[in-house]
């Protein structure tokens, strides 16, 4: 939405197709979409296979988080396996901090992606793993407003009811 924005290009001026990744790459090679939006590592399988270059990211636009989910009744029953898995999760990230042809090779098999692919992928991702904050909520709340203003969320959503924050 903000690099519509920053294009000048409304919304409401452009067709919208949602699909899974694979789906969507068959269109974007198809010619059936114009442009394509989406992630590591479907972006990196792109571009290797088809040659696909970057129009735009998100830079300067939108913070890039990822999340781990957990299902709200079991993380209020279990925290402490929540702060374990966590915990084991920011282990893990630490090694692989600088690992990236490694880590690639060694999950290459299990995903069905090939190492040289999940290594482009791998260097063009951040390493730490943090609970949210006050900021990284206020900034999901933003976007979940935006979605539901467009009609791309059916209702309302409060982010600060179904997020687990630092100190919580």
């Amino acid at each position: 939405m903000k690099a519509l924005e920053k294009a000048g290009v409304k919304y409401s001026e452009i067709q919208p197709a949602f699909l899974a990744p694979a789906d969507a790459r068959a269109a974007f090679e198809r010619g059936s979409v114009d442009a394509w939006v989406i992630w590591d590592p479907f972006q990196a399988a792109a571009e290797v296979s088809t040659g696909a270059r970057t129009l735009a990211d998100g830079t300067g636009l939108a913070s890039n988080h990822q999340f781990y989910l957990a299902g709200q009744k079991f993380a209020e029953i279990n925290p402490r396996v929540i702060d374990a898995v966590i915990a084991a999760i920011a282990e893990i990230d630490e090694w692989a901090k600088g690992k990236e042809k490694a880590v690639a090779e060694e999950l290459s098999p299990a995903i069905g992606i090939p190492a040289p692919v999940l290594e482009i992928a791998l260097k063009r991702q951040a390493y730490g793993i943090k609970l949210l904050d006050d900021s990284v909520v206020a900034e999901q709340q933003r976007i979940a407003d935006t979605f539901h203003a467009l009609g791309l969320l059916p209702k309302p959503v409060t982010v600060s009811t179904i997020v687990r924050k630092a100190g919580s």
